[in-house]
């Protein structure tokens, strides 16, 4: 299946959560527990740098001074003056400068008036009307009601149309619509607490059946652990509750220099950059579903405090076994009862079925029907995953606003989901009919940005302290990086670095995509945009992208704080300034380097990723790849 998550180089090092010096952290968020130092005995790779020098690594990799051309050696620079030599015309390279007027002169704005925009105030209330009612799966009664309150704010804006569309999803719904409270976990009899229930992990519904087969479903099993270097596909897993360490990516943050057109220079205030969301279990829990496995324990290091009620492995695939997530404090019991060839028991209270998945697209007409298309999701589980609605909305307000004659193309709000399943995520959908429209001899598509996981707060992990397990989490007062991607179109990236610049914005990341750059023979240079952005860049479709990671992604117990509202609708207004500004130009301007990939596509000469649609919810066999 094609991957939504960032397309990383196989020899990056997996590791367990590095420790990450305090800095002068604000108080725990929400959830916290008292800081201490690590038990005896406690894994050294717990707390341990990285082994492999991914500096080195990364700095092979083809870097954005060379993705115009396959094998250049030239180099590549934001600016016009370089533009011929990489297959982008001079002549639609001069960008047009920010006027500064405002909507004085509307006409010829080419940047957001920020004091006519929507206030923080005011947009943190969208956000928390969207994003208060925590997990919110796809079809499920709290989705319909975000997407009934978003169908209701797009009614009160004049000028927009709005069309409804739906699908059907095959999903997963823990009771008391609780990650947490679904999972139930005993060694033995005694009763060990869980971070929550892995999503899409089967259902048990309160009946422990023993046995050892897969037919079975066994969900009382031997405790056995595997570090993370043994393939688990190897190994006779019938009968076992395998408890696996939860291995996370750790980059130094010097890479993304070596990759991107700017970097704001306190993205490098941190040393690592160590994320979870980059390594989901899936890999595991497909083995565990094939190799006949009772059950799946996914151990993070961290406070389960911090982590209760996590997502994570959001492919939407119906797994074979029942899972949970658990936290630091249970860490080393799991270990020793392993140790002890104990017996374990998993229950995961949760129902599935089929439900019916709304889409929503919003039109503001422009002078021309040629179309920019703004894309997020409406599911979600915190306010980061997914406050990309409200992005939405605060844009249609202000662009509706703006008289006719101010805004040179159509623009479509595409509100789409099932992106917490995304074997179905509709986004593809939409990429694949944005795909054949762009060519057709009435296609309008012009442009596409992908939205996600705004404004967010950098959150680092630590070691505990007076006794406590494993490490614990804090703000670090600073912003998460965010990367904001933009494919090969020369006047698109010189207008976002331009942006990045007199927005003042901070922590990101503009770049061509994210690596590891495709092989020759495959389009576009760089495949990854790091989200779904992803799927429209490899439809050949001329993309931008923003996105962000931070550990509050997927743990729901950060809350609102997890969000910087200042700093999101500083973010609002540069993406409203790239739509003005991409707007000036015509379709043929705003294709650059995609030509040339369409071109060769149609000729044969080159290929792109899949964007596989196919229904790969139900595990059939180890043939399909499933997340």
């Amino acid at each position: 299946m094609f991957r939504t998550i960032l397309l990383l180089s196989a020899t990056a090092a997996r590791i367990q959560s590095a420790a990450v010096p305090a800095c002068g952290m604000p108080p725990s968020p929400q959830g916290s527990r008292p800081h201490g130092s690590r038990p005896h005995g406690w894994p050294p790779a717990y707390n341990s740098p990285p082994t492999s020098d991914l500096t080195s690594t990364y700095s092979s990799l083809p870097a954005y001074n060379t993705p115009l051309t396959h094998g250049s050696a030239s180099t590549w620079s934001p600016n016009p003056s370089n533009a011929s030599s990489h297959g982008v015309s001079p002549s639609v390279t001069s960008l047009i400068k920010p006027t500064g007027t405002g909507l004085t002169d509307a006409a010829q704005s080419t940047t957001i008036d920020a004091s006519r925009f929507p206030s923080t105030a005011d947009v943190r209330s969208t956000v928390d009307q969207i994003c208060h009612s925590g997990l919110r799966l796809p079809g499920s009664p709290n989705h319909l009601a975000v997407v009934d309150y978003i169908t209701e704010e797009l009614s009160k804006i004049p000028g927009l149309t709005t069309t409804k569309s739906s699908f059907e999803l095959a999903n997963w719904q823990p009771a008391e619509n609780s990650i947490y409270k679904s999972a139930h976990l005993k060694v033995g009899n005694s009763s060990l607490d869980v971070a929550g229930s892995i999503a899409y992990s089967l259902p048990t519904n309160g009946t422990e059946i023993s046995g050892p087969s897969l037919a079975d479903r066994a969900i009382v099993g031997q405790l056995v652990y595997y570090n993370s270097s043994v393939n688990l596909s190897s190994i006779d897993l019938r009968g076992k509750i395998v408890v696996r360490d939860y291995t996370y990516l750790s980059l130094p943050t010097s890479v993304f220099a070596s990759f991107s057109y700017s970097v704001t220079a306190d993205v490098n205030n941190q040393s690592l950059y160590t994320r979870p969301f980059l390594t989901p279990p899936n890999a595991d829990l497909l083995a565990c579903s094939l190799g006949g496995a009772a059950g799946y324990i996914s151990a993070f290091n961290i406070s389960r405090d911090q982590l209760e009620g996590y997502y994570s492995g959001h492919a939407g695939t119906h797994w074979l076994v029942p899972g949970v997530f658990t936290g630091a404090e249970q860490y080393q019991e799991l270990r020793e009862a392993a140790a002890a060839n104990s017996t374990a028991s998993i229950r995961i209270d949760a129902t599935s079925g089929t439900v019916t998945v709304p889409r929503l697209m919003a039109t503001l007409p422009g002078l021309s029907s040629d179309t920019i298309v703004i894309a997020t999701h409406t599911d979600g589980v915190t306010y980061v995953q997914e406050n990309g609605p409200a992005a939405l909305l605060k844009l249609a307000e202000y662009l509706a606003a703006l008289p006719l004659s101010a805004r040179a193309k159509t623009i479509k709000f595409a509100f789409e989901a099932s992106h917490l399943a995304y074997q179905r995520d509709s986004d593809k959908t939409l990429a694949l009919a944005l795909d054949t429209d762009y060519d057709t001899a009435n296609g309008t598509t012009a442009f596409v940005i992908a939205l996600e996981h705004l404004g967010t707060r950098a959150i680092e992990a630590s070691p505990a302290t007076n006794g406590a397990a494993g490490n614990v989490l804090n703000y670090s007062g600073l912003g998460e990086p965010i990367l904001w991607g933009v494919g090969e179109v020369q006047v698109a990236i010189d207008a976002v670095v331009n942006i990045a610049t007199t927005r003042n914005l901070d922590s990101t990341i503009v770049a061509p995509g994210f690596p590891p750059a495709n092989p020759a023979g495959k389009v576009p240079t760089y495949p990854s945009m790091g989200g779904f952005g992803t799927y429209y860049t490899n439809a050949l479709l001329p993309t931008m992208s923003l996105i962000s990671g931070p550990w509050s992604l997927w743990a729901p117990g950060f809350g609102a704080e997890a969000l910087d509202y200042d700093r999101l609708r500083t973010q609002y207004l540069a993406i409203g300034d790239a739509v003005l500004q991409l707007s000036q130009y015509s379709r043929t301007e705003l294709a650059g380097n995609y030509t040339r990939f369409r071109q060769e596509r149609a000729a044969g000469q080159a290929t792109t990723i899949t964007i596989n649609t196919d229904d790969a919810q139900f595990i059939t066999g180890p043939g399909p790849v499933y997340y």
